[in-house]
């Protein structure tokens, strides 16, 4: 083969379409490659063989412990794990609610006059529970 041997401005033309089309078809192939959501079998989706053990946890943000209010009414917040079962009790009411998607939960007691004694309540699937209870007085007049 010759390389000194002129090539007609149509096997020119043709050689070069070609090369081009077949570039492109090599990009957009790679392109797919990396910006495609990674095979479920891949290691960097799945995370490690392992995983840390989901434990049973509460933590109350809201009422302080021994909290004066002057309001008949207080929220009770926290996080635990998502879609627990949380009960709320005080003496004269028994509330449950469920965590949300985040494990955040929130909402709004009623309190009785004088010492209203507050136990959060978050139960497992496996049947174990962990709670935190609070103290809480509400006085009317204020001091």
């Amino acid at each position: 083969m010759k390389l000194t041997r002129k090539l007609s401005p149509k096997a020119f033309y043709f050689s070069q379409a070609l090369i081009l089309i077949i570039s492109l078809i090599f990009l957009t192939g790679l392109y797919y490659i990396l910006n495609s959501p990674q095979n479920n079998s891949s290691y960097s989706t799945r995370g490690p063989v392992t995983i840390l053990p989901k434990s049973l946890r509460i933590d109350l943000d809201q009422p302080e412990e021994n909290l004066l209010t002057f309001q008949s009414s207080v929220i009770v917040s926290g996080n635990t794990l998502p879609f627990t079962q949380v009960l709320i009790t005080t003496d004269s009411q028994d509330l449950v609610i469920e965590s949300k998607k985040d494990g955040s939960f929130s909402t709004v007691i009623k309190l009785d006059e004088r010492v209203n004694n507050l136990t959060i309540v978050v139960f497992g699937q496996n049947g174990e529970s962990k709670s935190i209870e609070r103290t809480v007085y509400y006085s009317k007049e204020k001091i």
